[in-house]
């Protein structure tokens, strides 16, 4: 009997015990409002982002012809897309009319030198006066005067092409009637080296990075394998008030007969001007929105921020942003940044 109170105290005081610990466990299992999360430390870096566009291919020199007189038609010698050389002859007139007032101003000049002979020689004689004999001398000078225009518009009663290249557009047909200045054919520059070129537009903030000579390369749907480098040959002072952007033109790096006029190229510049950026890695990247990203930060270690900024690039597994875009030495949230709110606490799991 003597043993029966120890017996009954070790039992109260294990069952008291017991209880205590099974209360530690669940006040341990309540979960924190520190959530676990991986971060990266972000480095700037100068790295040159190509600046993509699409631009149009056109000639580098496009004339529109025509005759200085009108007439009728007489012949035109070549179709659209045939090669031409410099002073080939493309079309001309009918030259009735035209040699009808050559002959007609001749006889007139003709006719007035006799009558300044005539009116020198009486003036001298004395038998004439002076007045008759400087009137038939200007008579003689407006004759001359028709008489070289008559000539001149013979000479321009043909069509000569100044430069060497390709015929893109015919616009009349022979033996239409056409009136002076009127738009007889188009010749394109083609065959030689920066006969050919890119215009396009760019966006102020991509203009300042562009100069001239960086290179550049270009794609076409029609050859979609092939890609065509070129340089930066051009560029306007000042943006189109109509699409406040800025013209660029490029220059391919030599002639390529298999491409069109028109056809439009996906182009790349690379900007020989270098830019702070940061890489960040793809997982990172919260939402985005065109050519926005939304990401989470902290640069405490303990503290989550939130953030929108622009993307200049995006990679296969990462996006690039200007280093000016975020504060320095800053950490970007990459695992577990999909369930973060901004101001949650957080720490960073190595």
């Amino acid at each position: 009997m003597k043993h029966k109170y120890p017996i009954i105290l070790f039992v109260t005081l294990f069952s008291s015990i017991s209880c205590k610990q099974e209360y530690v466990t669940e006040t341990q299992s309540i979960p924190s409002t520190v959530k676990n999360v991986r971060a990266v430390t972000l480095q700037s870096m100068l790295q040159t982002e190509p600046i993509m566009a699409t631009g149009t291919l056109l000639s580098k020199e496009e004339v529109v012809l025509s005759f200085k007189i009108g007439g009728i038609v007489n012949r035109l010698n070549v179709n659209e897309g045939e090669s031409v050389n410099r002073n080939e002859q493309l079309a001309s007139l009918n030259l009735s009319e035209i040699n009808a007032q050559v002959v007609s101003a001749t006889n007139a000049y003709d006719k007035s030198v006799r009558d300044l002979e005539r009116a020198t020689n009486l003036y001298r004689d004395t038998v004439g006066t002076l007045e008759q004999q400087q009137n038939t001398k200007t008579a003689k000078e407006i004759a001359n005067s028709n008489l070289e225009i008559a000539r001149f518009n013979r000479r321009f009663s043909v069509i000569n092409t100044p430069i060497k290249g390709k015929v893109l557009t015919r616009y009349v047909e022979a033996g239409q009637l056409v009136s002076a200045g009127q738009p007889i054919y188009k010749i394109g520059s083609s065959g030689t080296k920066g006969s050919q070129i890119i215009r396009l537009g760019l966006a102020d903030k991509d203009i300042v990075k562009t100069t001239l000579k960086d290179s550049a390369t270009i794609r076409f749907d029609a050859f979609a394998k092939s890609e065509y480098k070129a340089i930066v040959t051009k560029i306007s002072q000042a943006a189109n008030p109509r699409t406040g952007l800025f013209e660029v033109e490029l220059s391919l790096d030599e002639y390529r007969p298999e491409l069109k006029n028109g056809f439009i190229g996906i182009v790349g510049i690379t900007p020989s001007l270098s830019s702070s950026t940061y890489k960040i890695p793809m997982n990172a990247l919260v939402e985005g929105k065109q050519n926005k990203a939304s990401i989470f930060y902290t640069e405490d270690d303990s503290t989550v921020k939130y953030l929108e900024v622009e993307v200049l690039n995006f990679v296969e597994d990462f996006f690039t942003v200007a280093a000016d875009a975020l504060p320095k030495q800053i950490k970007v949230i990459t695992e577990g940044a999909p369930y973060l709110s901004k101001n949650d606490s957080i720490n960073i799991a190595q």
